[in-house]
């Protein structure tokens, strides 16, 4: 533990050599935290228990991307602080957020992972029911809400993001950035199926060579996360890559159709909508396309309710969406918003 000092404040920060015996872990974040602290646990699987009334250390991940994920990871930690007694360790985008009051029993964990550690057991941490699906069931159907990539293979490629969206704090929350050389990966490639490439932001370069290699491998794959600007960079070689029939999902987060909206979050309307042109192209190809929006975005006074269900539905595979989050947390202001967008 040590004392540390952040763009959000200052506090205490717990690391992996904090963590005691047997540890139960899970995550309530995002792909890219889950796969970060499972990557760590293929290396130390003795540790892992899935038990948390077993263990000796408790670790919930994190998220920090709206108020209400906030608010569930908080009720995560209380229902196994509850459980066992134990004190939790939090950790994900969440930990980093020293600005956000915690309960007394959550201590802040640092980003826990192991750079190119394949993972061969995706069962060692569990992973929490998507809070923005009411009644969630597990599912094999990729395209069930909730379900996205979530019984794919998590080929982490790297980790960070260094784009400036105004209403985004990821490139302050995800430790330090890091971006796999695609040729290291390929036994790791090749030894599973339904393989997503999993970063923060994944780069021209590791796009460009991992479409050369899923064509020269003969092997599909799906790209998660690819920015607007990152997937019209690469455009040619994605669109090579849905021609030969080895681009199963494209994700890329468009976050609004409205103009005047990416122009407040500081991004690139055209970028966006070349990027919409070549997920419509691929599609046509018969890849399957996903993205994310925000919706409620507000501009000084006014709201944007950017929620346009019948264009989402006609251009996309599968879509989620995530009420604008201005970053101040209120725990009662959270528990009113959840019943608003989530319900009881």
């Amino acid at each position: 533990m040590e004392e540390i000092k952040n763009v959000f404040g200052e506090g205490k920060m717990y690391n992996v050599n904090d963590l005691e015996g047997r540890i139960y872990a899970t995550s309530s974040a995002c792909m890219s935290v889950w796969s970060d602290f499972l990557s760590w646990a293929n290396a130390h699987s003795e540790r892992c228990v899935s038990n948390p009334k077993q263990a000796d250390t408790i670790v919930v991940l994190g998220c920090q991307v709206t108020d209400l994920s906030i608010l569930k990871d908080i009720e995560v930690a209380t229902r196994l602080h509850q459980e066992t007694g134990k004190e939790i360790y939090m950790g994900g985008c969440l930990a980093q957020r020293l600005d956000i009051e915690l309960p007394s029993f959550i201590r802040r964990l640092d980003v826990v992972r192991t750079v190119g550690q394949e993972i061969n057991d995706r069962n060692l941490i569990d992973y929490e029911p998507p809070y923005w699906v009411p009644d969630f069931s597990e599912s094999k159907d990729t395209f069930k809400d909730g379900n996205l990539f979530r019984n794919f293979y998590p080929l982490k490629i790297g980790a960070g993001c260094h784009g400036k969206c105004k209403y985004c704090t990821i490139k302050h929350t995800r430790g330090e950035s890091y971006a796999v050389v695609p040729e290291t990966q390929i036994e790791e490639f090749l030894n599973h199926e339904d393989v997503v490439l999993i970063s923060d932001s994944p780069t021209v370069t590791q796009i460009k060579d991992w479409c050369a290699i899923a064509i020269r491998l003969q092997k599909q794959i799906s790209i998660r996360n690819i920015e607007p600007q990152t997937l019209v960079a690469c455009g040619d070689e994605v669109i090579e890559l849905a021609k030969s029939g080895y681009l199963n999902i494209l994700h890329c987060p468009i976050q609004s159709y409205d103009e005047e909206v990416l122009k407040a979050m500081n991004r690139s309307v055209t970028m966006t909508k070349r990027a919409l042109e070549i997920m419509q192209l691929v599609r046509s190809l018969g890849v399957k396309v996903a993205t994310n929006i925000i919706i409620d975005y507000r501009v000084d006074d006014k709201l944007y309710p950017n929620y346009d269900k019948e264009r989402l539905e006609k251009e996309f595979d599968y879509y989620s969406w995530n009420p604008y989050f201005d970053g101040n947390f209120s725990l009662k202001k959270a528990k009113e918003r959840f019943k608003k967008y989530i319900g009881e």
